[in-house]
């Protein structure tokens, strides 16, 4: 069946959207999937705000401001890699180039946007995420390479960010600011603008950048390079968003400067259409999964014992897994799994549970049902989605078993 174009955006940080942000609001509004893969939760950054985030909470800060942003700028799937901020540069390269192309094989992009060579900054990240998406665009056409990662698949282009020369020429300061970072001064880097490939021409899309941007409280260094930067230089990066063309097995047409999917046909989707049951199935267990969080939660609200405590605290990170998970089974499925609320039933028998001992069994027991669902619905969750993520499921589900029965221990 024909489906909508798609493009995947791959950053290091939260907040590296902002440079594409009209762009992809603009897409978003003609019916591209947009979908944007982020790396880090970012939480190495500089605090630059006093009431809005701690050293200890500042990746789930930043988690919440980027599901901000993407929802003004209508990024319609937002997914982690969860990678060390500052520390992407030292990942393994397989493994990670690997878990790209699971991604790519996955979302099955037309076109793919990334940080340039020289990282627009030459932040670590941002190069490693460049060396790996770069590597991952042509890996991921070729069946032969990592064919544990799903079925080939070919993205028709690849695009990055620019600056153009021209904008260092009216951006007083441009040329001489520096962003610092493990006490080095990185400079940005001016692409000429002879040289620049497609212009975005995005005007009417600026007022949802500049709202995307304001989501990132916790980034707004006071004298950083946007909060520096004349108000109509801002306006005019917002609303002429500008891209080189890295990689392409479709060109882009003779003449053409202003479209990222100019030339291209929506790619024919050959996966069969996932069961009315599967799907209902897949929507009640990501229910039943945020009510467990939402208990787990409430238990550790009430102060109990500093055992009880840390077993909520690491339930609480198993279920997040868990729930990642079965939302992306459901994206495969054409689900929104944003809109899938706790289910209320187990709340309600949850929640009100006083007593360490009722707590803990109620823990267990949803736990064992939990890992004889899984079980049972492997098969069908690999056809969906992988046997990957079917075991990884089953692994998921086992782990909480096993955290629940070591308290007793």
């Amino acid at each position: 069946m024909n489906q909508p174009f798609t493009i995947l955006a791959i950053f290091a940080h939260p907040d590296d959207e902002i440079g594409a942000g009209s762009t992809l609001a603009y897409y978003s509004d003609h019916g591209v999937r947009t979908v944007l893969l982020c790396a880090t939760r970012g939480e190495a950054a500089t605090i630059f705000c006093d009431d809005c985030a701690t050293r200890e909470n500042l990746a789930e800060v930043r988690t919440r401001e980027l599901e901000c942003a993407c929802a003004h700028i209508g990024i319609r799937e937002l997914r982690w890699l969860d990678w060390p901020d500052g520390g992407v540069k030292d990942a393994a390269r397989g493994p990670a180039i690997a878990e790209l192309v699971r991604q790519i094989r996955d979302i099955r992009p037309d076109v793919i946007l990334t940080h340039p060579e020289h990282g627009l900054y030459p932040h670590p990240d941002h190069l490693a995420i460049w060396e790996m998406a770069r590597a991952a665009f042509s890996a991921a056409a070729d069946a032969e390479e990592y064919p544990e990662a799903g079925p080939a698949w070919a993205p028709a282009r690849l695009f990055t960010r620019a600056l153009p020369q021209s904008i260092f020429e009216v951006a007083p300061g441009l040329k001489e600011f520096r962003v610092e970072l493990n006490g080095e001064m990185l400079p940005f880097y001016a692409t000429p603008d002879n040289e620049i490939d497609v212009i975005m021409r995005v005007e009417p899309w600026v007022e949802r950048r500049m709202a995307a941007w304001a989501c990132h409280r916790s980034q707004h260094n006071p004298h950083g390079f946007s909060a520096t930067m004349p108000d109509g230089v801002r306006r005019e990066m917002a609303a002429n968003e500008h891209y080189l063309l890295a990689a392409a097995r479709v060109p882009l047409p003779d003449g053409v400067t202003d479209d990222l999917l100019a030339g291209l046909t929506p790619a024919e989707d050959d996966r069969p259409a996932p069961a009315a049951d599967l799907v209902a199935t897949l929507r009640a267990e990501l229910a039943g999964h945020r009510a467990l969080v939402e208990v787990c939660e409430g238990y550790g609200r009430s102060r109990p014992e500093p055992k009880l405590a840390d077993l909520c605290r690491q339930l609480i990170e198993g279920e997040q897994e868990v729930i990642y998970h079965l939302a992306r089974a459901l994206r495969m499925a054409g689900e929104p799994a944003g809109a899938v609320e706790a289910d209320a039933k187990l709340k309600a028998q949850g929640l009100p549970l006083e007593a360490t001992p009722a707590r803990l069994a109620f823990l267990r027991a949803a736990t064992e049902r939990a890992v004889a669902r899984r079980r049972s619905q492997a098969q069908a969750i690999a056809a969906l989605a992988s046997p990957a993520v079917a075991a990884d499921l089953i692994a998921l589900a086992e782990a909480q078993l096993a955290r629940v029965a070591a308290y007793a221990e």
